[in-house]
């Protein structure tokens, strides 16, 4: 006799399989990024509007001091309106992406009670809101440079892209070390600040590489930042414009410095708990 009262019954629940949870990680970070950008966006006084006047102004501010002081004679092959959109849209990734990692776990520790939602997934849609963001203010400006000749179309558009996803990957990078180390102690914040301002040099913006005495280039030839810079304008100036640039160094140095961050992050979301 079979005593059904008795007897246990145990089911044997499923983990989902590895391109299913993929397919769940994507939708969070994509629900994460449209979250993040509400949220920025309508809190901001001029929203998303600013984020293509800043650098706008910047660009034109640029444009009338090299005017003025005869700089654009100097390098007729480059024109100033695209090497300034270049060397600013690259200094606010780098800024944002950075700046704006710092807290992001502490702030956000309340959305990691959901299920699905975890440290890395809050900020990927970070560092993917800013790029994106920024991108789009690039292509809005250029559309309208080209249109009134103040720059030619982009030589490679496949290059620039590939720049620009190099660009992100290693400002993720540092983000992600600049992230975790600043829920240990309130130093690094404080200490980021001027930091930021110390690598200005080192991001490639204010000069070419092929522009600057032997001496100097190899320092900035040993910058990922300034690769990337190198790689994003190789995309933008045509082809008789010499860049200097390695994409396997840009990748290379995302991936050691994400060895380190990612382990920080993580121990930096058990260390907001116990807090």
């Amino acid at each position: 006799m079979n005593e059904i009262g008795s007897m246990s019954i145990t089911r044997r629940v499923r983990k989902p399989s590895f391109m299913t949870s993929v397919a769940i990680q994507i939708r969070v970070v994509s629900a994460l990024t449209v979250r993040v950008a509400q949220a920025k966006y309508t809190r901001e006084t001029f929203g998303f509007f600013w984020t293509i006047a800043e650098p706008l102004i910047l660009t034109l501010g640029v444009i009338s001091l090299w005017a003025v002081s005869g700089r654009a004679e100097g390098h007729s092959t480059v024109k100033v309106f695209p090497f300034a959109l270049t060397a600013y849209s690259h200094i606010q990734l780098w800024r944002y992406s950075v700046n704006g990692s710092m807290g992001t776990i502490k702030r956000n520790a309340w959305l990691f009670y959901h299920q699905h939602v975890h440290v890395v997934d809050m900020f990927l849609a970070h560092i993917i809101l800013e790029s994106i963001a920024i991108l789009t203010s690039f292509s809005i400006i250029a559309f309208f440079g080209v249109m009134f000749g103040l720059m030619d179309p982009p030589s490679d558009y496949g290059l620039l892209l590939t720049a620009w996803g190099a660009d992100t990957l290693f400002c993720l990078s540092f983000a992600s070390v600049v992230a975790g180390l600043s829920e240990f102690s309130e130093i690094v914040e404080k200490l980021l600040h001027p930091l930021m301002y110390l690598t200005l040099p080192l991001t490639g913006s204010f000069a070419l590489a092929s522009w600057l005495p032997p001496r100097v280039r190899v320092i900035v030839e040993w910058s990922p930042l300034a690769n990337a810079c190198e790689m994003f304008r190789a995309g933008v100036f045509p082809p008789s414009v010499k860049t200097i640039w390695s994409l396997p160094f840009i990748v290379g140095c995302s991936v050691a410095l994400l060895v380190i961050g990612l382990p920080l992050m993580m121990r930096a979301r058990k260390w907001v708990d116990i807090a």
